[in-house]
């Protein structure tokens, strides 16, 4: 069920027809499949991703608040901006933190990402 490479959309398509209770304890594992949105696989993964945003958003939470940068990066260009109002309210606090650079110290590229993604906080 978890994709074997970077070009295996057919197992994201797959992952799309499963039961809810199948995919929920995946999401951590397909979730890693968003560090680099250059790869084919991202933005189907993003767009199935997004369709469980409760059980989704604590997983980014913690993205957003690790070192990977090129992952942070990506959660906040393809992820944040696009989940419900909701979620964004729990991401808030992470997302602040780099923006402001109140946590450890970021690449501009997350610093400016991170406050686009606040501009879509907005309800």
């Amino acid at each position: 069920m978890i994709p074997k490479d970077k070009h295996d959309i057919a197992a994201v398509e797959k992952l799309g027809t499963m039961e809810v209770e199948s995919v929920i304890p995946l999401l951590p594992q397909l979730l890693e499949w968003v560090q680099d949105m250059n790869w084919p696989i991202a933005e189907p993964m993003v767009e199935l991703l997004l369709h469980y945003p409760n059980e989704l958003t604590p997983l980014v939470e913690e993205v957003l608040l690790g070192d990977d940068d090129m992952w942070i990066y990506w959660c906040l260009v393809a992820i944040v901006p696009r989940l419900p109002f909701y979620s964004k309210l729990v991401l808030a606090n992470a997302v602040e933190q780099i923006a402001t650079m109140e946590k450890t110290p970021f690449t501009e590229d997350n610093i400016e990402a991170a406050k686009e993604a606040l501009l879509s906080f907005q309800p």
